[in-house]
């Protein structure tokens, strides 16, 4: 089970691994990916014709083509593609990937999602835990919301995927932290706190765990 990773470095190092082990992989993130992709868009890669094509597709329902709402729809669309394409990449080489859109933070649905979908895949044998967000401000500039969006993700997120799945269970643990955790980095205190945070968990679960090994990148 891999949080993160559908996109980004998480995403390349699941793809290493399946040509390396070919296993399977839950992906857990939280953009949707439900149905197909819409027509209008099919085939095109050019940014500027995709976002015309956003406004059009805006226009024709009634709605306002507004730059936050060509945005989001851009986002989104682009999102649906990186998420297909790892997909397809850890398919392409040997391994198998289901992708579960679901919110780490959540744990009561993280747990609903993960009961029905290890009933296809089987036990989960390890976690990767690879999410997490960025908010980089001064201290000072900070808002409760800023530290909870990263703070929540890294340290709530690490909680309650071994609440799902406990340690015990495992034959691997995982978690990408950050250097950031030991030499700081402006901008950047609740995601050094965060990360900091994981190294510590990481040397408690592999005392508490011993036939478990754990790794904190």
């Amino acid at each position: 089970m891999v949080s993160g990773g559908a996109k980004g470095v998480t995403a390349q190092c699941v793809i290493r691994l399946a040509r390396q082990y070919q296993a399977k992989f839950i992906l857990l993130g939280r953009s949707a990916l439900s149905g197909a992709e819409p027509a209008w868009a099919n085939g095109i890669t050019d940014e500027a014709e995709l976002k015309r094509r956003i406004m059009a597709m805006l226009a024709e329902k009634g709605e306002k083509a507004t730059p936050a709402k060509i945005k989001s729809e851009f986002s989104a669309l682009q999102s649906r593609r990186t998420i297909e394409s790892t997909l397809n990449a850890i398919t392409e080489a040997g391994g198998q990937a289901v992708y579960c859109n679901a919110d780490v933070t959540d744990r009561a649905g993280l747990a609903a999602q993960l009961e029905t979908l290890t009933r296809q895949t089987g036990a989960i044998t390890a976690v990767l835990h690879g999410a997490g967000n960025l908010a980089d401000k001064l201290i000072e500039q900070k808002t409760e919301r800023d530290f909870e969006t990263v703070y929540a993700a890294k340290v709530e997120g690490l909680e309650n995927l071994l609440a799902c799945v406990p340690p015990g269970q495992l034959d691997t643990l995982v978690l990408f932290s950050s250097a950031a955790g030991f030499y700081g980095n402006p901008g950047q205190s609740d995601y050094a706190l965060a990360n900091e945070i994981l190294h510590k968990t990481a040397h408690l679960i592999q005392r508490t765990h011993p036939n478990c090994p754990v790794i904190s990148l």
